[in-house]
């Protein structure tokens, strides 16, 4: 029975991840309804194991091997070190807590309580079917006509649903019921069409490079292809705009705010190369800092819009290494997978696809500092993990 509840709370983590949205206060410690379905899930598990330890047999026990718990403690590590000599350690505290403890205690769960294909399937309808929801509540643009929903940025929701619509592929890949084929395209097209009104091409890029690898798999390459083209026609559609123009021009104030926003965490970065600066500060020291560069154009800039800065500034040398070690890790242990033969090269391929997402679209744009999207991130990470494991 209790194995049953952690198998549904696992699951209804996955479905409410927007929920982070949702916060309050216990005393004077902030939390949001998604931190606590994970703290409720982590204690389950805990008692379900303690409970199970002395029958479960040595060989059935948790294998996560040493590449991949060295980096991991690298990258909390290096994260806790940074939030302790933060200038303000409540709101460095706060992420500390929320997007590296929680998702981290989620990712031990997943590791060590998914054993089935059965499971990994159920996960990924609980994900597609969150990411349903977000599409049908989607109704509100900002003030230069781009659609956000419930999000504060039209980008958020971009970089929610774009690692969604590709981790749902697998689904495609397991049915060969027409109906169900017939309503996961509609969803998917459903997603194509919200992630194109939030004109996000930093999206649409890491989307772009994603189904390149997909289509380069040889299963599902009808599907992928279709997709594919979908994106192709969804860029051609949006050149002739005006944000499509100013993309291409350095000199359009959306480009020259970003090269503006790297340069200034450069320079961060080099003054402070070992810890860095804290969870949480780089606004406070992009605007310490303005005085060695131009008038900004753009002052509100929470993260440096590079997911390799923000692991760099924000955890220090020592998490940004460990975050390289890992994707290096995963990456080395997804295409392995993906080279074999039978059912494994399917998800292998398309968790490598959803990294590459990430790591595209982090380019230009902060692909894990939120509290949904780290928790996809370390879902894709255990996914991985267990593929060749359980697929292999």
């Amino acid at each position: 029975m209790l194995q049953k509840i952690i198998n549904f709370s696992i699951y209804l983590v996955v479905f409410c991840l927007p929920l982070y949205l949702i916060r309050f206060k216990v005393g004077w410690v902030p939390f949001n309804i998604l931190e606590v379905l994970v703290y409720v899930l982590f204690v389950l598990w805990i008692i379900s194991w303690n409970l199970a330890r002395e029958k479960v047999r040595p060989q059935e026990r948790s294998d996560l091997s040493v590449s991949f718990l060295a980096p991991i403690f690298l990258i909390f590590l290096g994260v806790t070190i940074s939030t302790w000599f933060s200038s303000d350690l409540e709101v460095s505290a706060g992420i500390w807590k929320g997007w590296f403890l929680s998702p981290l205690l989620f990712f031990i769960v997943v590791i060590n309580h998914i054993k089935t294909k059965e499971q990994v399937r159920n996960i990924i309808v609980s994900l597609t079917l969150s990411g349903l929801g977000v599409v049908l509540l989607s109704n509100n643009l900002t003030y230069d006509g781009r659609l956000h929903g419930f999000y504060l940025s039209a980008n958020y929701l971009a970089m929610y649903l774009s690692p969604i619509l590709i981790l749902s592929l697998y689904l495609y890949s397991l049915t060969k019921n027409k109906i169900i084929k017939i309503l996961l395209i509609t969803n998917y097209l459903l997603l194509i069409t919200v992630i194109y009104l939030t004109y996000s091409y930093g999206a649409w890029l890491g989307l772009g490079f994603a189904f390149v690898f997909i289509v380069l798999n040889r299963k599902d390459k009808k599907l992928a292809l279709i997709l594919f083209s979908l994106i192709i026609l969804g860029l051609v559609l949006q050149i002739p705009s005006h944000k499509f123009q100013g993309f291409l021009d350095l000199s359009y104030p959306s480009s020259e705010s970003r090269l503006v926003i790297w340069q200034s965490a450069w320079e961060i970065s080099k003054d402070h190369s070992f810890i860095g600066i804290g969870p949480g500060m780089f606004q406070k020291y992009y605007l310490e800092y303005q005085d060695k560069f131009a008038l900004y154009p753009e002052w509100a800039v929470p993260q440096p819009h590079n997911i390799f800065f923000s692991f760099w500034l924000q955890t220090g040398l020592i998490g940004l290494s460990g975050f390289i070690w890992l994707l290096i890790v995963f990456f080395r242990n997804a295409l392995r997978t993906f080279l074999y033969e039978g059912t494994s090269s399917t998800i292998s391929a398309i968790l490598v696809a959803a990294m590459i997402y990430v790591l595209v679209h982090g380019l230009v744009d902060t692909t894990y500092w939120k509290n949904d999207l780290a928790l996809i991130f370390w879902l894709i990470i255990a996914l991985g993990y267990k593929a060749s494991r359980l697929f292999g």
